[in-house]
């Protein structure tokens, strides 16, 4: 498993689809799934809104519905706990992934908006992408690869674990140890070149599974194309298409998409 965070500041986000939201609420923190299905996501939001603003509020916006208030404060200016209905079409990727899922704690405040992924490494390059053509991120950066969870999921097959662990226990990651790749490959029974190609193998796999995909997060026209297809049926599908917010979005993808130097047909 992997996690990326995407970082939009609150500048970037006032020319989004999102815009509006940030006249209603001055913070809000992802707290859980309640359902989980394509086009159909509810969550657990905490809300803190504008003087003035209340959570009916939000049923204005395309992508957000209002089903039932868990927790009104006793106070002015502190927080709500509602259970929402968000229908925007990241949220409803990042469903249909079958591998990708929003982390606890995903947020918007007074510096912009944090959103955080966990799940596949191939997967969650789609979702960052598809993320990023509706708004560039002012930030992205990914942890690294935690080899206990990473067995089964991770970039390396079993031989290739067990390989890169034999090395690693051995002490061929470590310089001040000088180990001699002759010494490994005599006691594993290997040759000498056999072995060094399945190590430098490992490493390429590794750094490009650590560092390319999150990167260079380049989208192909292929890949273009079901992006903007899946956002269009969304809102055909849940009437919300001709909702002004929702065409900025689709103007968002497309300009952003003329930026990577593909084709992006109206």
């Amino acid at each position: 498993m992997r996690e990326i965070t995407l970082f939009w500041k609150r500048p970037r986000l006032k020319d989004t689809d999102l815009q509006p939201l940030l006249d209603i609420v001055s913070s809000a923190v992802f707290l859980s799934y309640i359902k989980r299905t394509p086009r159909d996501v509810r969550i657990l939001l905490k809300t803190t809104f504008k003087p003035g603003k209340v959570p009916e509020d939000l049923n204005s916006l395309y992508f957000l519905e209002l089903l039932d208030i868990h927790h009104s404060p006793d106070d002015s200016g502190d927080s709500y706990v509602l259970n929402l209905r968000l229908s925007h079409p990241i949220s409803n990727f990042n469903a249909r992934t079958g591998g990708t899922s929003a982390a606890p704690g995903c947020s918007l405040n007074s510096e912009g908006l944090t959103y955080v992924l966990h799940g596949g490494n191939v997967r969650l390059r789609l979702v960052a992408a598809m993320a990023r053509l509706m708004a560039k991120p002012d930030r992205i950066s990914a942890r690294n690869l935690d080899i206990t969870s990473s067995i089964d999921s991770g970039p390396l097959n079993s031989k290739q674990l067990k390989l890169a662990k034999f090395a690693y226990d051995k002490g061929w990651y470590d310089p001040k140890r000088k180990v001699r790749i002759s010494e490994m490959a005599e006691e594993m029974k290997l040759a000498r070149a056999t072995l060094a190609e399945h190590l430098s193998r490992i490493e390429s796999i590794v750094m490009d599974d650590l560092m390319g995909s999150f990167s260079n997060l380049k989208v192909t026209p292929s890949e273009y194309e079901m992006f903007k297809d899946m956002v269009v049926s969304d809102g055909q599908m849940l009437d919300y298409s001709e909702d002004e917010q929702f065409k900025l979005l689709l103007e968002n993808i497309h300009k952003n998409m003329q930026d990577e130097d593909l084709p992006a047909d109206d």
